[in-house]
């Protein structure tokens, strides 16, 4: 993934460079040094962003390395009881304050989580991987700086985007016209609590519908919720497979894909890299 530390902004010493260091050893000012920060290679280059948005048009964003402060924001038994631990740690190493967490598209997020685990515990995160062959579980070590990015850089065939930045393509059983938007941080902190809900009232797991009512903004030009509502409750699956893979397919996010041999079968080929406790809070 790209990222551009800022010592090449700054023409920071090399190991070779006999120049003043930036704190010097002579200095009283204990602060003199500049805080380290990263130039994060946003999935989305800020193509899906409205105008008026801070990162529109914009296709990186700086943030700094992770300190003791950060530590402390991971480790706080109240942020993680209430799930807002990492949001709150996203908004302490953003350099520009005005980017707001939860405007963030989840591939731009998940793009600075992964940078910002790398600045505090480094690039090699290691955690359990169960085979799909024979289901047993291996340790894994994923390297987070080789994975890749979902760039979009062309839509599929058939899809179009509007001034929106929505996209609109037909379905292949009804036929109709839909219109889906990317998701945001704010829509998948939502999409927690609600299945959280759920989960305590005992109620059926509707994750597959709450997400096509978050994503569906029109069914052929008809934008009322209870309309579009009633639509997704009554897709045909055809639709609905279709729908979910044209919606993967112009989702910028990083590609946490990754080659996998497994120590029990010998079975090989990719698996997703899961995200356990382990990514933030290693040997914990």
């Amino acid at each position: 993934m790209g990222r551009k530390r800022n010592s090449e902004r700054f023409g920071a010493p090399t190991p070779d460079d006999t120049s003043t260091p930036l704190a010097s050893a002579q200095s009283s000012d204990i602060f003199s040094f500049i805080t380290p920060t990263e130039f994060v290679d946003l999935p989305s280059a800020g193509r899906f962003y409205p105008d008026e948005h801070p990162l529109s048009g914009i296709d990186v964003i700086e943030i700094r390395h992770m300190t003791a402060k950060e530590e402390d924001i991971l480790t706080s038994e109240s942020l993680l009881r209430k799930g807002l631990a990492i949001n709150r740690l996203l908004e302490s190493v953003i350099v520009d304050k005005s980017i707001k967490i939860d405007d963030l598209l989840i591939g731009d997020k998940n793009a600075m989580l992964i940078a910002s685990r790398i600045t505090g515990f480094g690039p090699l995160y290691e955690t359990d991987v169960t085979c799909p062959s024979c289901g047993e579980t291996n340790e894994n070590v994923f390297n987070l700086e080789e994975l890749g990015v979902n760039d979009v850089s062309e839509l599929p065939e058939g899809v179009d985007m509007n001034s929106d930045k929505n996209f609109t393509f037909s379905l292949p059983k009804t036929g109709v016209t839909i219109e889906v938007r990317l998701l945001t941080s704010r829509d998948e902190r939502a999409m927690v609590k609600t299945n959280e809900k759920k989960k305590k009232l005992k109620l059926p797991d509707t994750r597959s519908t709450d997400l096509l009512k978050r994503v569906v903004v029109s069914v052929n030009g008809h934008t009322d919720g209870k309309d579009i509502e009633k639509f997704t409750e009554k897709m045909p699956l055809q639709d609905v497979k279709y729908l979910r893979k044209i919606y993967e397919l112009v989702k910028p996010d990083m590609d946490v894909t990754c080659e996998f041999t497994c120590d029990s079968c010998d079975h090989e080929g990719e698996v997703v890299m899961p995200l356990t406790a382990e990514f933030f809070w290693p040997n914990s």
